[in-house]
């Protein structure tokens, strides 16, 4: 019976499946204003509080009382067709149908300016998650029929401004991740080749993985303004280490669970330049400590051996992002931007659950200042997917079996539509700030 767990879980833990909007299993969409831009200059002032996700010294830029609510949805397709190299048990079944399921990803920021040094601040995302469904009986259904991920984090957050070109910020992360996969099994603990097979057949049984998880982590930021109409943002988020508890549910057993998943570290450098009266240039570079998220066991918590585990061996990834803000009235700015993203997830490693690949982002938005104090932002992007293919063979780590073999070729892209309102309360007002560093 271990060794047909051993199988059987192997097929059903590629962890937090999904069409994600960012390389991995990441969630981009945390600022309506800066997704106008690709999110170049994110870590700078430039998408307003929202910047703090990225970089706690934001904080400092926001004065007297601030609110900020942003709403992202997220259309991803994704789809992924069996053909030449398959086994016998995947050749010749249909493909996966739409991957892609629509999501609405909400994040809120909120922060008070104590005094002309310190301020405080809160703020609510989802930096992780989205889901997946396949159609029922697909060629790949041992491999994954549909995957949930919810993840949300608090981060309360404290901004000191050092002098008139330097501001610090520090925040607190708490963290809660809940995961739930299906995938199709045998019918049967024992593993024989004919037991093995029936995971195949369009009316298999599925088994389901659940878990959850509370975690605490930390985010470190600057912001210098060394010079006039300059300013370079900073920002690190710390790793989450997740203890997923849980159970995993097969026709013939319910098997209490655990497994350590730690989500990666992210630092991301902004830079916003303003040039002549209304344009502003927009830059930023992200790098994300996937290599981390490699091989977590999973371990039986009544006799506290590990029989499988979540195989990722995924690389780290990165983005560079160039955009820019043009500043057409008082009332109202416009702004677009590109960026590459290099995604984690290499043809080697590939999973029907991350049907991941590079990208190309390409986006616009608009901000309008209805009143004084309260500003509307909306803003659209397309990501281009590099085809996702998937080769499930000998060296996949998600490989079990030349029979079970699953080489195919995948389609992808995603469409993101957000909005968001800003409004500020009003109150105390920083101290003028000097020209910077550099006078001329």
């Amino acid at each position: 019976m271990k060794n047909a767990l051993r199988i059987t879980l192997a097929a059903a833990v590629s962890l937090v499946a999904l069409e994600a909007s960012a390389g991995g299993f990441a969630v981009r969409e945390q600022s309506a204003t800066s997704q106008g831009a690709s999110f170049a200059g994110a870590a700078t002032s430039a998408g307003g509080l929202s910047g703090m996700f990225w970089n706690p010294a934001v904080v400092t830029s926001m004065p007297g009382m601030t609110k900020e609510s942003h709403l992202s949805g997220i259309f991803g397709f994704s789809k992924l067709n069996p053909g030449a190299g398959s086994g016998p048990l995947t050749a010749g079944r249909p493909g996966s149908g739409d991957l892609g399921v629509p999501a609405l990803v909400p994040s809120s920021y909120a922060s008070y300016q104590v005094n002309d040094k310190v301020y405080v601040g809160i703020s609510v995302n989802a930096p992780f998650g989205l889901k997946t469904k396949s159609d029922y009986a697909w060629a790949g259904q041992y491999y994954g029929r549909s995957s949930k991920a919810f993840n949300v984090v608090a981060t309360p957050t404290l901004g000191y401004k050092v002098n008139d070109w330097l501001a610090i910020g520090v925040g607190i992360q708490v963290s809660y991740l809940d995961v739930t996969l299906k995938g199709a099994t045998s019918n049967g603990p024992q593993q024989t080749a004919a037991n093995f097979a029936t995971a195949f057949a369009p009316a298999a049984a599925s088994n389901i993985l659940t878990g959850d998880s509370w975690a605490v982590g930390y985010t470190l930021g600057a912001t210098l303004t060394p010079w006039q109409g300059g300013e370079i943002g900073i920002g690190f988020r710390s790793s989450l280490k997740h203890e997923l508890n849980g159970t995993l549910q097969l026709p013939y057993a319910l098997i209490p669970i655990k497994a350590a998943v730690n989500l990666p570290e992210i630092v991301t450098l902004g830079l916003k330049q303003k040039i002549g009266q209304n344009f502003t240039l927009l830059a930023g570079y992200e790098w994300t400590n996937w290599s981390r998220v490699r091989n977590a066991p999973i371990v039986n918590k009544v006799s506290g051996a590990a029989f499988s585990s979540l195989a990722f061996y995924y690389k780290d990834g990165w983005m560079a992002s160039l955009g820019g803000e043009y500043q057409v009235s008082d009332s109202l700015a416009i702004r677009a931007g590109g960026a590459y993203e290099k995604s984690p997830v290499g043809d080697d490693v590939r999973s029907v659950r991350i049907p991941d690949n590079d990208r190309i982002w390409a986006s616009i938005g608009a901000s309008y200042k209805w009143s004084e104090n309260l500003t509307l932002d909306a803003s659209y992007s397309h990501v281009f997917v590099k085809d996702p293919n998937v080769r499930i063979v000998a060296g996949n780590p998600h490989f079990v079996n030349p029979a079970a073999n699953l080489v195919a070729s995948g389609k992808s892209h995603v469409d993101i539509f957000s909005v968001s309102l800003r409004y500020n309360f009003g109150g105390p007002k920083p101290r003028a700030a000097a020209a910077g560093v550099f006078k001329g």
